[in-house]
């Protein structure tokens, strides 16, 4: 009998490891979300230039990057990429940034292993610097380009294929505005 019960606690406890969170799969986009007149879709010209506009740090899974201009595979090979048309960091709206986590330089490698209030902080080309804080973790089809949109906020919104080695869905993080300053 006793081996029963310690079977059963066995079951119980793997069932639990089974069912433990990760990050959810979001079927629709965001009351409040609105595209940015200024975003550019994905094919378009803009979103080959990788001019280099700033640096990521996310201390938490050890990134410390460049961010490239465009979100063509061609800027995403080689780093973070910002979506053409998105808005600066620490600007009303949203700063979208993609980058592979597999393949190339692997920038977001580990980004499902980011938390809620896990900080991230961005530097524009001319030393400005804000952090933002994690509120979200969520995976969504690739179609859903809702992510890209605007909310009522300054927000951070990154996104990488999932899983790992997989092209199937995006895993997005979205993070907001904590503070900003200029950098001498």
């Amino acid at each position: 009998m006793r081996q029963w019960g310690t079977l059963v606690g066995l079951l119980v406890l793997v069932g639990m490891l089974v069912a433990l969170p990760g990050p959810a799969m979001a079927t629709e986009q965001p009351n409040e979300a609105s595209p940015n007149p200024a975003r550019q879709p994905s094919f378009h010209r803009t979103q080959s230039s990788a001019f280099e506009l700033g640096s990521i740090e996310i201390p938490t899974i050890g990134v410390d990057e460049t961010i490239r201009s465009g979100v063509s595979l061609s800027v995403i090979d080689r780093g973070v990429a910002q979506w053409a048309g998105t808005v600066g960091p620490g600007e009303d709206g949203n700063l979208v940034l993609a980058g592979h986590r597999t393949t190339h330089s692997r920038p977001f490698a580990d980004l499902d292993r980011l938390g809620i209030d896990d900080l991230i902080y961005i530097t524009d080309g001319n030393g400005f610097r804000v952090m933002y804080k994690v509120a979200d973790t969520t995976v969504v089809d690739p179609s859903d380009l809702w992510i890209t949109y605007d909310r009522d906020r300054p927000m951070l919104t990154l996104f990488a294929c999932h899983p790992k080695g997989s092209a199937r869905y995006r895993i997005v993080v979205t993070a907001n505005l904590v503070a900003g300053r200029l950098i001498s």
